[in-house]
């Protein structure tokens, strides 16, 4: 059985998209069920128009997160971004299909953006270095590895989950040290609603970094400098985000990946070897 779950903060226009996805995914003892993260519009009216169970629920990404994984008991769920406009398929449906037909913990929904200028800052400038340098064990997960489309294993859902955009960097990594297997699932072409977040490279950094300390691989101590590396990082981005002709912006931005990291005397205690599963 699958929850889908989808987190949902005012989006009233798009939200029915992807409700009336998961409901043609569905099979016979599945949910679909929406968090309406402290919506101020119809959100919640629309998803259960559109055939969503809906809880209401506090304001943050992975705090609407949370609250579905404490309503629910089935062995997967399937976590859905509330923005999608268009897709080439269903996704529910295309990552319940990868789920059941193999063995992997952790389904990673890959796709393009239908907007060709989209530019998935965050993720090369600050979470890809973040983990080569941390969690090398998490590996590769596709072109958009902080996507918000992916299904997981009940049992690599116990611990807490960090409140708000850091949660997708926090599974990539909980779940892999954990020994968690992922695999990707290519979706095609995917239009979605952009609102820029400008805290969001930030927390997802954070969340990382949090995770580091709690596993060995950061010395509390060193901390502070490796906040500092997150924030040139974030600079960049905001001023790629900023600028209407975005070719000095995005030299900056390719020169915030190359810039150096602080000593590799912050790692600690660098395993590879996964930690056991949770229970």
């Amino acid at each position: 059985m699958f929850t889908f779950v989808i987190s949902a903060r005012n989006e009233e226009d798009n939200v029915a998209t992807i409700v009336r996805q998961a409901c043609a995914a569905a099979e016979p003892g599945d949910r679909v069920l929406v968090v309406d993260s402290a919506s101020s519009d119809a959100t919640a009216q629309r998803a259960m128009a559109a055939g969503a169970e809906v809880l209401r629920g506090p304001r943050g990404k992975g705090a609407a997160m949370a609250m579905a994984i404490a309503d629910s008991t089935s062995p997967w769920l399937c976590f859905l971004d509330a923005d999608l406009v268009s897709s080439d398929v269903n996704v529910p449906a295309m990552l319940r299909h990868a789920a059941v037909s193999g063995t992997a913990d952790h389904i990673l929904g890959d796709y393009e953006y239908a907007d060709v200028s989209t530019i998935l800052s965050s993720t090369f400038t600050i979470y890809e270095p973040l983990v080569a340098e941390f969690f090398p064990e998490v590996g590769v997960l596709g072109a958009n590895s902080l996507t918000g489309y992916r299904a997981i294993r009940r049992r690599y859902l116990g611990e807490a989950l960090p409140t708000h955009f850091g949660v997708e960097s926090h599974l990539n990594i909980s779940i892999a040290v954990a020994g968690g297997t992922a695999a990707v699932c290519q979706l095609g072409v995917i239009a979605s609603r952009f609102r820029y977040k400008p805290d969001m490279c930030r927390e997802i950094a954070g969340s990382l970094l949090d995770l580091a300390v709690a596993h060995d691989r950061l010395h509390p101590a060193d901390r502070p400098s490796w906040n500092s590396w997150v924030d040139g990082g974030a600079a960049a981005i905001a001023g790629v985000t900023a600028t209407a002709g975005r070719s000095a912006a995005l030299a900056r931005l390719f020169a915030a990946v190359r810039r150096p990291m602080p000593p590799r005397a912050s790692r600690i205690g660098l395993s590879t070897s996964p930690e056991p599963a949770p229970a």
